[in-house]
């Protein structure tokens, strides 16, 4: 299955790095926020990821190999400074935001969660995400700190669970841990 379709769950650090690099990589992305007052925060660090990215393109165009490459922007091989930049535009302009978990949700092929290392926060959320998600939807945690085992029947679907850490940094590192329970 070809997932199009990424929801993340909280806009904080991570949470927005692996929303603008999935949208970055072309998924249609859209980030679940607390409530709307919370969007003007996450667009901030949208915002600066999309500097970020466009001043690194630009030093890989400079330096090229020999530079700090991101592989989380382009191999080596396939580089094309023009679409790095328009792929990063496009990141910033197709991310979209809701505090609604229905609508959300749904038709969401893959759920992120990104929210605070707080047992009792992420069994809670997954709880009110698994009334309202489609049966499709697989779901994953960035945690780093919480066992997965520990979480999944939270979900309502064990089966369609597990752990999927990013690197911070994730355009530069390009490393995601992924562990089943």
């Amino acid at each position: 299955m070809k997932y199009k379709k990424i929801v993340v769950v909280g806009g904080g650090i991570l949470g927005s790095q692996i929303a603008f690099q999935s949208a970055y990589c072309g998924y249609d992305v859209t980030i679940l926020v607390v409530d709307e007052k919370s969007v003007e925060a996450v667009k901030d660090k949208l915002s600066n990821l999309s500097k970020i990215y466009t001043e690194t393109i630009k030093s890989m165009k400079t330096k090229g190999e020999a530079g700090l490459w991101a592989r989380g922007i382009a191999s080596v091989d396939s580089f094309n400074y023009e679409e790095c930049i328009d792929r990063t535009k496009n990141a910033l302009k197709g991310i979209t935001f809701e505090w609604n978990q229905e609508s959300a949700l749904k038709d969401a092929d893959l759920v992120i969660e990104s929210i605070t290392e707080d047992f009792d926060d992420k069994a809670s959320l997954y709880q009110q995400l698994a009334r309202v998600m489609p049966e499709k939807t697989v779901v994953v945690t960035n945690s780093s700190t919480l066992l997965p085992s520990k979480l999944a029947k939270h979900t309502g679907r064990p089966e369609k669970f597990l752990s999927l850490h990013f690197a911070n940094e994730i355009w530069k590192n390009n490393i995601a841990e992924v562990m089943k329970h």
